[in-house]
């Protein structure tokens, strides 16, 4: 990572040369690598770097915004790079001026402690060669195969992909700070063929430190998902009972994540409006977003405005307990409620260089239960293990109504008896977790959102 000391310098100055009344700069610079094995040689192979720099102006209550960025090495210098930083500046100067006057607009004050610095950086990253990581990805493509060659015809996009980030966050109350963070991934699709049916698996792992991967895990459980899908039948309609994999559960959660974001309380766009100190859900389920939660992937020390990342619990046995927020919508809401101790969780998000923070979750997640895999599966006795939902992005997530396609086992007795497919759950998203009698051990993430798997009472399937 290159000094950038000198364009944070030149920036300043032209800011502090403005008749504005606070600024904020927001500098990151990154580098990727990607590699991807197929047939067992490298397919492609991608090395990039990037800088962007972004400003926010506040001149009488509104707020204004500009970036500029750079994919090029050699203007990611400090000769290069401010050229044209007084015209960017200039942009979010005259932003402002057409946006409307909010009192809720403000920046983050000073650090009190320097945050934390949760284990997110992974310094021998930059020393290991090419050629290991490579091999990263020819490993994971051969112990896909190596599940069952007969069965196992195909392999794709076997990856390896990693980002190193800097990020740096200056304002005009005096905040500053700056972290680095590393993250490493492997992923990778299997297609398993018989009697002319073919089926599809896909598995990955990430984490912050290169050597947490476990490649060959990853390679052989692709292969088997795939092999454990071929011979799919029809089941019976019905209302059964239903165990959700984890993988499952937590894209069902990642919906509901929505409607603990404060901007959609107050905008009337959630069902929990209202709901803090009641039990919405069912009373085996806790909800935590954790943005410092080890081994996150969305962990970091300080949120997208410069706020310290904290753990927040929303939901406790069932009871709502809290909402996430960001500076606005905490000042709206405070400013709203005769001026309510409302602070900032810790949840402005920047999902890009090129739009001004927002509203997000960070590490959001099911606390895990007790009960292994097989002890579920002993309490479900007879129902389905769901391993498969299409169409998430068609429920509607302020009803919480879905009719989703889904693939998976009938189970006999606590045992699988044949994989099943071409069957619809439907139900209601928020009805779902309420439903929850059964919560396992088994908590993984899935990106910035985790659970372990689900047993769920009473889900209304159509089959045959």
């Amino acid at each position: 990572m290159q000094d950038l000391r000198g364009i944070v310098d030149q920036a300043l100055k032209i800011l502090r040369s403005k008749a504005i009344d606070g600024y904020e700069i927001y500098l990151n610079q990154s580098s990727h690598f990607e590699v991807e094995s197929k047939d067992r040689k490298v397919d492609t192979l991608h090395a990039s770097q990037s800088l962007g720099m972004a400003f926010r102006i506040l001149n009488r209550q509104r707020m204004g915004f500009s970036y500029t960025t750079s994919s090029h090495p050699s203007l990611s210098t400090q000769k290069d790079f401010p050229s044209g930083l007084e015209r960017i500046v200039e942009d979010a100067v005259t932003s402002a001026e057409a946006t409307s006057s909010d009192p809720c607009f403000d920046f983050a004050s000073p650090l009190k402690d320097l945050p934390s610095h949760p284990p997110v950086f992974d310094e021998t990253l930059e020393r290991i060669s090419e050629k290991t990581k490579i091999e990263k990805a020819k490993l994971l493509e051969e112990s896909t195969r190596s599940v069952d060659p007969g069965r196992i015809k195909k392999v794709r996009k076997a990856s390896y992909q990693e980002v190193l980030s800097r990020t740096t966050l200056i304002n005009s109350n005096g905040l500053q700070f700056s972290f680095t963070s590393t993250l490493t991934s492997v992923s990778v699709t299997a297609i398993a063929e018989e009697s002319g049916e073919s089926e599809v698996g896909w598995d990955f792992d990430y984490s912050h430190f290169l050597d947490d991967l476990d490649v060959e895990k990853v390679g052989r459980a692709a292969g088997r998902k795939a092999l454990e899908r071929l011979g799919g039948k029809r089941i019976p309609s019905g209302v059964y009972t239903v165990l959700l994999r984890n993988h499952v559960a937590s894209e069902f959660l990642s919906l509901l994540a929505h409607s603990f974001l404060s901007e959609q309380v107050q905008k009337g766009k959630s069902p929990l409006k209202g709901k803090k100190g009641e039990r919405f859900f069912s009373p085996l389920l806790t909800f935590v977003d954790d943005g410092l939660l080890p081994k996150g992937i969305s962990t970091s020390p300080i949120d997208g405005e410069g706020m310290p990342s904290q753990r927040t619990i929303l939901v406790h046995q069932g009871e709502v307990s809290n909402y996430l927020y960001d500076r606005y919508w905490a000042n709206r809401e405070r400013l709203s409620s005769a001026n309510l101790p409302v602070e900032s969780t810790g949840n402005s998000r920047r999902p890009s260089i090129k739009s001004p923070p927002g509203m997000g979750i960070s590490n959001f997640f099911i606390e895990p239960g007790e009960l292994t895999f097989s002890a579920l599966m002993e309490v479900l006795h007879q129902g389905v293990v769901i391993e498969e939902v299409m169409g998430l992005h068609t429920v509607d997530p302020i009803s919480g109504d879905f009719s989703l396609g889904c693939s998976g086992d009938w189970i006999e007795r606590g045992e699988k008896v044949y994989p099943f497919k071409s069957v619809a759950i439907a139900g209601n998203l928020f009805e779902l977790f309420g439903k929850v009698k059964g919560v396992g051990e088994d908590l993984r993430f899935f990106g910035g959102v985790g659970s372990p798997s689900l047993l769920i009472e009473g889900l209304e399937i159509s089959g045959n």
